[in-house]
């Protein structure tokens, strides 16, 4: 028998996309106050704190995301990829599942034949799940 394949969200892959995504989004903001102060002839004082302050709002939401989704648990089970959160559980069965790609960040995204998207975040190997997800979506190993 095949043993179940599991899959959870990490903290390292989370803290990784975070700090990626706050540092592009401070440089972006400095150098779009510093374009600003330019062409209206204002101060650049204002310029780095605001964007600062900006950032860490995106990080706090980012924050409030993990603390939402770090019990998350996906694993394949007698024909059916299951999920397993806070709130409760659900089945999406596998011949359901139309196909299954990577996303930046650690992220699966899992179409139905509905075309309804499912997204599971902060994976460290989200080529290999997403192949062993599409795997065992065309009957190439148990589930």
């Amino acid at each position: 028998m095949i043993p179940e394949l599991s899959w959870a969200p990490q903290r390292a892959v989370f803290i990784r996309r975070t700090a990626i995504n706050a540092t592009i989004t401070c440089a972006v903001l400095v150098a779009l106050g510093a374009l600003l102060s330019v062409l209206l002839g204002l101060t650049y004082l204002w310029v780095v704190p605001t964007a600062v302050l900006i950032t860490a709002g995106f990080l706090f939401d980012d924050a409030l995301r993990w603390r939402g989704s770090k019990y998350d648990r996906w694993h394949l089970q007698a024909g059916h990829l299951v999920y397993e959160s806070g709130e409760g559980t659900a089945q999406v069965p596998l011949a359901d599942i139309d196909r299954v790609f990577t996303r930046m960040g650690g992220r699966v995204v899992i179409e139905l034949s509905s075309g309804q998207r499912i997204a599971m975040g902060n994976l460290p190997f989200p080529g290999k799940t997403a192949a062993a997800i599409d795997a065992a979506r065309r009957g190439e190993i148990g589930g």
